[in-house]
């Protein structure tokens, strides 16, 4: 953990120069996906909030995040990727900053855990996808320490900048981030914890 997070510039300058940056890879015919995020909610579909309200828990408990929220709403993030176990990402700082967050599957009691409670209760892919599934459901689904949503001991975090802090400021602009891609296309969190979604759907196998 870090309590400290003080750039030689403000964070207003690093948002003129990430845009600058931005700018000049897209000339360049970068491959970048930029995530920008100026809202105050950050995410507005349930996937995406409940990333969120998480990481706000996280926080809670003590983990530096907040210097990551103000990069993330200063368009720092210049690219970000989500694949099963990893998410890359490029940090605009006062340098250009590549992120890795590698993230541990979901365990396999807890996955089990899971298709069982959910057994039968989804109706449909889209739904589950959409959050809009039995409250009770997601609270399971949503649950800290035994839910879909990473805790900090799954995660291990690199970033190439000199910051000792873990995470740095880069680093957590990146969870922010993906949280937003999230949001956007919950498919992603799946994706990122290695479990197909449609093993929640199954019925339940009737006895012999």
């Amino acid at each position: 953990m870090c309590d400290d997070f003080s750039p030689r510039m403000t964070v207003a300058q690093l948002g003129r120069l990430a845009a600058e940056r931005r700018q000049k890879l897209l000339e360049e015919g970068e491959d970048i996906r930029p995530v920008v995020n100026s809202s105050r909610k950050l995410a507005e579909h349930f996937w995406g909030s409940a990333w969120m309200r998480h990481l706000a828990r996280c926080e809670a408990g003590g983990l530096c995040l907040a210097p990551g929220r103000s990069l993330l709403r200063h368009g720092c993030v210049l690219d970000l990727r989500i694949a099963p176990g990893l998410i890359t990402a490029k940090v605009s700082g006062e340098q250009l900053y590549e992120v890795n967050l590698r993230i541990e599957p979901l365990d396999e009691v807890i996955l089990a855990r899971l298709r069982e409670a959910c057994c039968g209760r989804i109706d449909s892919l889209v739904s589950l996808l959409e959050g809009k599934v039995d409250s009770s459901v997601l609270e399971l689904l949503c649950a800290p320490e035994d839910g879909m949503l990473p805790e900090p001991c799954d995660w291990r975090m690199s970033c190439t900048c000199p910051d000792w802090c873990e995470p740095c400021a880069h680093a957590a602009a990146a969870v922010y981030a993906a949280g937003c891609l999230i949001g956007a296309d919950p498919m992603l969190l799946f994706t990122l914890r290695s479990v197909n979604p449609k093993s929640l759907l199954a019925a339940a196998t009737p006895p012999p």
